[in-house]
């Protein structure tokens, strides 16, 4: 009898383990579907992407947790689309992932650049700004893009500050211009790229691969002379 209860035990444990690690596989597959869906600008399915608490949450160790994953991503499909409203509001501010609190400042700083301003009231709506940015950094001091974002705002701050009613910063649009499949702008790519603007179109040459058959037409090359060895 205490033979059977026990294999019974045993295999309950590995039961419940078993279904721990393949939920934990289906959110991972989840997570990586969703960084190719933002990867191919495919929103389509971003409302069905859900954080969730994973067994791997409960581990010891510094590691980024699936349920953030998902919530970074989710916040970028909102940010590129120029929904910032959604960002700050749908992102945890106690969150300990720097790319969270990130997403959430950059968010901060469009929602401000929408309405700009000038003098002590559009400073002090930079500061909260500067403290959502505080928070990335505090989070991870060697994020470079937070540190770097925090300088800028702080630059444009004090300029805002000094600029004494004039309009220091200038508005944005709120959300990507399509252009055929790609959103036309910057993405989370980055900037599309051009020709140089002094460059005349006449002088661009494009090299395209060749094509099979006239590769085997090629001649073969010669073997070289034998190189002397010098020393």
């Amino acid at each position: 009898m205490k033979t059977t209860f026990t294999r019974l035990l045993i295999a309950g444990v590995l039961a419940v383990a078993g279904w721990l690690s393949w939920s934990e596989s289906q959110l991972a597959a989840e997570v990586a579907d969703a960084r190719q869906a933002v990867a191919t600008f495919d929103y389509d399915d971003a409302d069905s992407w859900l954080p969730r608490a994973a067994l791997s949450d409960y581990l010891p160790g510094e590691r980024r947790r699936l349920s953030d994953d998902i919530r970074i991503v989710k916040a970028g499909v909102a940010y590129w689309l120029g929904r910032y409203d959604a960002v700050t509001a749908d992102t945890n501010q106690q969150a300990a992932d720097a790319d969270v609190l990130l997403a959430t400042a950059n968010a901060a700083f469009r929602l401000n650049q929408r309405d700009p301003g000038a003098g002590t009231a559009a400073a002090q709506r930079l500061d909260g700004v500067l403290q959502a940015y505080a928070a990335a950094l505090k989070a991870a001091p060697r994020h470079v893009e937070a540190a770097y974002n925090y300088e800028f705002v702080a630059r444009l701050r004090d300029a805002v500050a000094r600029s004494q009613g004039k309009v220091a910063q200038p508005p944005v649009a709120g959300g990507p211009v399509m252009s055929g499949d790609l959103p036309g702008g910057a993405t989370i790519h980055g900037s599309p790229g051009a020709p140089p603007p002094d460059a005349k179109t006449e002088e661009l040459k494009t090299i395209a691969p060749m094509e099979y058959g006239d590769r085997e037409a090629q001649p073969l090359p010669t073997p070289g002379g034998r190189r002397e060895r010098k020393g």
